[in-house]
C-alpha cells in the first residue's frame, strides 16, 4: 500500500491577521499601508511589529482594487542600455520602495509609439509614468498618456508641456560653466562634440557652449562642432574629425561622457597624451569617468536623485494634489575637476 505524504500548507498572513496581532482595526492597518497621515507613532510601531512578526507582504493588485491607487509606476525609455538608464532605474526603485509601489519598464524604441502605449494602458493602470529622453519629447506618447489622464514626470525634456511635471538640471548653464572652465585654462580653440538632436539636453548643452565662447569674445567656428549622437563610436569618430583639422583644437568638450571616452580612445590611437597634447572634458559623470586614465573632468548630474524625486512627485499627484503636475524641479549639478584637462602650455 502506497503511502501518501501530506504536507502542511502555511496560510499566508493577511491584513486581518496583522490587525488582530497589532490590536488595531483593519481600517487602521489599511491607512498605514496607504501611507496616510495622522496615525499615532505608537500605533505605527504596533502595526510594523505585527507585519514583521507575521512576515506579511501586501498584495499590490489587491491594494489597487480597494482604493484609487494601483501602486504601479511606469518607466518608458527608448533603450535599456547605458549608465544613464541604470541610474534612472535605481532612483525610481528607491522612490518606489518609499512609496510602497512597483516599477514597470516599457521600451519604446520607435518614435510615435502611441498604439503601443494605449495597448499597455489597457492592461496596466499606472499611478504615474516617468519618461526619459527622447521619449519625453515624443508628442504621440505624451498625447496618449494625456488622453488616459495618467500623471507624467519628464526627465531632461526639451519641449515645454505645461500639464506635465519636469525634473532636470540646467544643462545650458552647466555647459557654459564647463566651457568657461576650459577658457580659464587658456583654451580658445575648443572642439565640441554634440549629442543626439532628439534629446532636448543636446541642444541646451550646445547653446551653453556657444554662448560661453561669444561672451569671452571667441569666434564660434562651425568646423569645431561635430555630431556624436551620445554614443561611444560617435565620440570616437567625432574626435578623429576634430584631430584632422589644421590647426587642431587644444581642447575638446564632449557633451556626454560616453562620447568623451570614445574620443579619448581616438586620441590615444593617434599617439597623443591627455592632457599634455590635448585636454578633454565630458558631461554626466558616467560610472567610467573616474576609472579611465586620466580620470575625466565632467559635469555631475544627480540622475538617481532626479528619478527618486519624480516618483515622490507622482505620489503627491496621486494623493489628489493635481497642482503638482505644473512642477518643474531643478536639481544642482557639480563641475568635477579631475585630470583630463590642463592649462594650455605656451
Amino acid at each position: 500500500m502506497s503511502e501518501v505524504k501530506r504536507h502542511k500548507t502555511h496560510k499566508k498572513a493577511n491584513i486581518s491577521d496583522v490587525a488582530k496581532k497589532a490590536g488595531v482595526s483593519i481600517k487602521t492597518v489599511s491607512r498605514f499601508l496607504n501611507q496616510e497621515k495622522y496615525i499615532r507613532e505608537e500605533t505605527k510601531e504596533k502595526v510594523i511589529s505585527a507585519i514583521k512578526a507575521l512576515n506579511y507582504s501586501p498584495n499590490v493588485q489587491a491594494r489597487g482594487l480597494r482604493g484609487e491607487r494601483s501602486y504601479m509606476i511606469g518607466l518608458f525609455v527608448d533603450d535599456l542600455s547605458g549608465d544613464y538608464i541604470s541610474k534612472v532605474q535605481r532612483g525610481i526603485l528607491s522612490g518606489c520602495e518609499k512609496e510602497g509601489s512597483h516599477l514597470v519598464v516599457e521600451v519604446l524604441s520607435e518614435r510615435g509609439s502611441a498604439a503601443k502605449v494605449r495597448d499597455l494602458l489597457s492592461c496596466v493602470r499606472f499611478d504615474g509614468v516617468v519618461l526619459t529622453p527622447p521619449v519625453c519629447d515624443d508628442m504621440a506618447v505624451l498625447n496618449a498618456l494625456r488622453d488616459a489622464a495618467i500623471p507624467v514626470v519628464r526627465l531632461g525634456a526639451g519641449i515645454p508641456v505645461p500639464d506635465m511635471a519636469l525634473a532636470e538640471i540646467d544643462d545650458y548653464q552647466a555647459a557654459r560653466d564647463m566651457t568657461d572652465y576650459l577658457i580659464s585654462l587658456g583654451h580658445h580653440s575648443i572642439g565640441f562634440i554634440k549629442g543626439d538632436p532628439s534629446h532636448g539636453s543636446a541642444h541646451e548643452r550646445e547653446r551653453g557652449y556657444i554662448h560661453a565662447l561669444q561672451a569671452a569674445g571667441i569666434a564660434v567656428k562651425s568646423e569645431l562642432i561635430v555630431q556624436g549622437m551620445f554614443c561611444h563610436s560617435g565620440g570616437r569618430e567625432a574626435a578623429a574629425t576634430l584631430l584632422a583639422l589644421d590647426p587642431r583644437p587644444t581642447a575638446i568638450f564632449s557633451s556626454n561622457d560616453e562620447m568623451a571616452i570614445g574620443a579619448m580612445a581616438s586620441i590615444d590611437a593617434q599617439g597623443m597624451k591627455i592632457p599634455d597634447d590635448i585636454s578633454i572634458v565630458g558631461f554626466d559623470d558616467h560610472v567610467m569617468s573616474q576609472i579611465v586614465l586620466p580620470p575625466l573632468t565632467t559635469i555631475h548630474q544627480p540622475i538617481e536623485q532626479m528619478a527618486t524625486e519624480a516618483v515622490s512627485l507622482l505620489g503627491k499627484v496621486t494623493k489628489q494634489d493635481k497642482s503638482m503636475l505644473q512642477t518643474r524641479i531643478f536639481l544642482e549639478y557639480d563641475l568635477k575637476v579631475r585630470k583630463s584637462a590642463a592649462p594650455l602650455s605656451c
